[in-house]
């Protein structure tokens, strides 16, 4: 995480000094000062810990919330990362929270990077909804996802993806509007789904009593993968951040919630 407590204030790992007495947000144990010159600066929990706050986390992920903070600073919004929203629907830690220029509109961006359940993807979003700050999901462009992109006009495409459980629910939630960031940059890209056709090569054999038999020769649809084209890339710059309403909306898979969600569009 790259924030903790100290004396009861609120510092960033990045201009604190090793030495000090930190603690975790969350649970309160004491958490330690992780600087160097190879990756970000953090506080990581002393183990043993059984905090949420400290299972999952990952060097892209922090990298991400720093970049997109660092954008939407510059371009005159009021930005931070790691910021607490309370709501009656259970409190949130948000990535990264915005703040419109003039403080009158909010809005949270949740970095995806680790697996999570149905459930537990709309209660978080619920809670943000109860809270009026509007939540955009939004996944890394990890560096494995960078290896299998291939160029295509106008972005990249990445073949044999494996869409994953949390990838469905947002790009349902948002009409399916899915972004990811570069936390190289904080750039962004715009997904989209399609199917990954499979090609059956033909095959052709001879029976005992010599008629010759064929097989093949087709394309089926993949049940396991998907073509994932990203657009892009976009700099904060270049995107509007917004607003939409949502209905509630239920499958036998999984729920949508009803309320304002956070949207970003190309200007």
């Amino acid at each position: 995480m790259l924030t903790a407590n100290w004396n009861g204030l609120r510092v960033e790992a990045a201009i604190s000094a090793k030495g000090y007495a930190y603690h975790c947000p969350c649970c309160g144990q004491p958490v330690t000062l992780r600087k160097g010159q190879i990756k970000i600066a953090h506080f990581a929990h002393k183990p043993p810990t059984d905090c949420s706050w400290a299972k999952g986390e990952t060097a892209e992920h922090r990298e991400a919330k720093v970049a997109l903070r660092d954008a939407f600073r510059r371009i005159s919004y009021i930005a931070d990362y790691e910021v607490e929203v309370l709501s009656i629907q259970g409190d949130r830690r948000a990535d990264v929270l915005i703040t419109s220029p003039d403080g009158q509109r909010q809005w949270a961006l949740e970095i995806q990077h680790t697996p999570i359940l149905y459930p537990a993807i709309e209660a978080r979003t619920k809670a943000y909804i109860a809270a009026q700050v509007p939540v955009l999901w939004v996944g890394i462009l990890s560096s494995d996802m960078k290896a299998g992109a291939k160029p295509t006009p106008g972005g990249v495409v990445i073949r044999k993806y494996t869409i994953r459980p949390w990838e469905k629910w947002a790009q349902a939630l948002a009409f399916k509007e899915l972004w990811y960031v570069d936390p190289s940059d904080g750039t962004l890209w715009r997904g989209e789904f399609s199917e990954h056709m499979i090609h059956v090569e033909s095959t052709s054999w001879f029976e005992s009593g010599g008629v010759e038999q064929s097989a093949g020769g087709y394309s089926r649809q993949s049940k396991r993968w998907r073509t994932l084209t990203l657009r892009g890339p976009y700099g904060v710059n270049q995107l509007a951040i917004g607003t939409k309403w949502r209905k509630a909306w239920s499958s036998p898979v999984f729920s949508l919630p009803q309320g304002l969600i956070a949207s970003l569009t190309v200007v």
